[in-house]
């Protein structure tokens, strides 16, 4: 469960951030790639909404990913 750092209020999460003309989901890859082999992705970016006071904030679907690629 995610907390608006505003407000303090319990965020939506895991809304899709669509770019517009295309409706693809936004991903997180490794430079230079364009993501569709499995070790140059590290997943999607989501968002939460606070519905009190609307503050957005983004995150990464799969830290998994990230994590393995710092060892």
């Amino acid at each position: 469960m995610r907390k608006c750092i505003r407000c303090d209020t319990e965020m939506l999460e895991g809304l899709d951030i669509k770019e517009p003309m295309y409706s693809s989901v936004l991903r997180v890859v490794r430079p230079g790639t364009t993501g569709t082999l499995p070790r140059n992705y590290f997943g999607d970016v989501k968002a939460a909404v606070c519905p009190k006071c609307g503050y957005l904030e983004t995150y990464l679907s799969r830290l998994d990913k990230i994590q393995k690629c710092k060892e």
